[in-house]
């Protein structure tokens, strides 16, 4: 008589294994309340530091492992087959790749996209700034103007002005100077050009706005540079799929149109 396989769901090691599995999902939020504390204790919102994101990827691997292992034991002694098993298996890997991965280097794409729409509004803000500074009005008031009315597409700018306001009154700052600070903190180069340019106007004394429509004309022509070269690469993109699908086409009707004069010339000759 064959022994009955064990089921590895009911061995002894399986508390061990779920117990290891709880440590690292606390560390994990561990580790996210502290990176929440530092921004606290910063005052602005930073990315995650090289040794940072080592330890996200850590504890994320140290996570998803377990997991989609887990998924496997199930799919393997839960006596799966067919399709189920399948889904069971893309279920392990697709929760190994977001507990593993995605969730790890999720502040990281968060923070390319945040500097690239902060990049785009950036020309709108220097605009801004010049005709509030023309009509004579303080840099608190025109920051306090700019978020006092939400707008979905300036969303990124204005939470990083609110972010200044916010610094401001708790560090008695410069207005301009917060919004150098906190620009830095962002990452976004040609926001932080402009911001040290008010940064250091301000400090000084004097009227930003010559460096402020020479800081304007230049991201302008960038971004309109960029916006064409855009533009060409998807086009090419596009050309380049037409070309393959009247290729496929073409060849789709030649095959159809050998495989039926075959098939006529055929009946013909049997005829």
């Amino acid at each position: 008589m064959e022994p009955t396989p064990m089921n590895p769901l009911l061995s002894p090691g399986a508390p061990f294994v779920a117990l290891s599995l709880a440590g690292a999902l606390l560390a994990a939020f561990a580790l996210s309340q502290l990176e929440r504390t530092r921004v606290l204790i910063a005052g602005v919102r930073q990315i995650p530091n090289q040794r940072g994101m080592a330890g996200r990827m850590v504890i994320g691997q140290a996570a998803g492992i377990p997991l989609a292992m887990l998924l496997l034991a199930i799919a393997i002694a839960g006596g799966t087959s067919g399709m189920v098993r399948l889904l069971l298996f893309a279920l392990a890997l697709g929760v190994y790749l977001y507990v593993g991965i995605v969730l790890p280097r999720k502040p990281i794409v968060q923070a390319q996209q945040e500097r690239h729409t902060l990049r785009l509004l950036t020309p709108g803000f220097v605009a801004y700034v010049r005709v509030a500074l023309a009509g004579f009005d303080s840099p608190v008031q025109l920051l306090e103007r700019y978020v006092a009315r939400p707008r979905e597409r300036l969303l990124p700018m204005q939470q990083l002005v609110a972010e200044a306001l916010t610094l401001m009154s708790e560090r008695r700052m410069l207005p301009f100077a917060a919004v150098q600070t906190v620009a830095r903190a962002r990452g976004c180069q040609e926001l932080t050009d402009v911001a040290d340019a008010l940064a250091q106007a301000e400090s000084e004394g004097t009227n930003p706005q010559q460096v402020l429509a020479a800081h304007q004309a230049t991201l302008e022509i960038i971004l309109k540079d960029e916006f064409q070269r855009m533009l060409k690469r998807r086009t090419m993109y596009l050309l380049l799929m037409v070309a393959i699908s009247l290729v496929v086409g073409i060849l789709a009707n030649l095959l159809w149109v050998m495989v039926s004069g075959s098939g006529l010339l055929g009946g013909g000759l049997g005829v």
